[in-house]
């Protein structure tokens, strides 16, 4: 092999696939395939329910992450991603944002009172919603002081929904639970069954899936910090891009395998 060769070759990409794999159904394929972009970005098995982690590794990876530390702990991670999660809060705060100074004039009191009035109106949807108000306040400003900054990074449209976050997400974290020996591998598939249903009705496509995961960890990273660094954030959803290209494009790809 020539040096242009092996430069090719050192630059190819591949996926991770686990060779003594236990076959998956149709249905655990679908499931695991919405957690592809984690096991590409880690360069996990695409093709197994395993971080191939041994169990205090796991174990400290969830401890810290989750605070998952046991069976029930596990249960709890997966209640809140599969009821709940970032999707109800992005949904308020989202549009909220985006409408917030839209065709907005006047003087500097005048925007300081159409800013509390939009305060008010964002609390009272958070109480209607059953979201803490407080929480839901904090991501609305957290979101909008980088999604300006964040246009060029973020794929259009926009996403309407971030339930693609959470969906991963369960995929991501029963990888880990089952390592770990949290969580049964029926029970974990049970859970990622229940994303499947979580997600499917929410997009069209793998493409409007991506855009949903991105928002999603955009929005989540904006609201780690009071003030988010937008560059940072772009960079993550860079890394993320590419891997979600590659799961698109390549002949090899569980989502060009498995259809929407």
């Amino acid at each position: 092999m020539g040096i242009f060769g092996k430069i090719k070759k050192f630059f190819e990409y591949s996926f991770t696939i686990k060779e003594d794999a236990p076959p998956l159904t149709p249905g655990q394929e679908r499931g695991l395939a919405l957690g592809a972009i984690y096991a590409a970005e880690g360069h996990l098995p695409i093709n197994a329910l395993t971080a191939e982690a041994d169990p205090v590794t796991a174990a400290k990876v969830v401890g810290g992450a989750w605070q998952a530390t046991d069976t029930a702990s596990a249960r709890a991670s997966y209640r809140y991603l599969l009821e709940r999660g970032h999707r109800g809060i992005y949904q308020l705060v989202a549009p909220h944002v985006e409408n917030l100074w839209s065709g907005v004039s006047g003087s500097r009191k005048e925007l300081k009172a159409h800013y509390a009035r939009a305060t008010d109106e964002l609390a009272a949807q958070a109480v209607q919603y059953g979201l803490d108000p407080a929480e839901v306040q904090h991501y609305a400003t957290s979101w909008g002081r980088c999604t300006a900054a964040l246009e060029k990074a973020l794929p259009a449209p926009r996403a309407a929904s971030i339930a693609a976050w959470d969906a991963a997400r369960v995929v991501h974290v029963s990888r880990l639970f089952v390592d770990a020996g949290f969580i049964e591998p029926d029970e974990a598939w049970e859970a990622i069954g229940r994303a499947v249903e979580l997600a499917e009705p929410r997009y069209s496509s793998w493409e409007g899936f991506t855009r949903g995961f991105l928002a999603g960890r955009a929005f989540w990273q904006a609201g780690q910090e009071s003030y988010p660094d937008a560059e940072k954030i772009s960079s993550s959803v860079g890394t993320f891009t590419f891997h979600a290209d590659e799961l698109l494009t390549r002949e090899d790809s569980p989502w060009r395998r498995v259809a929407w």
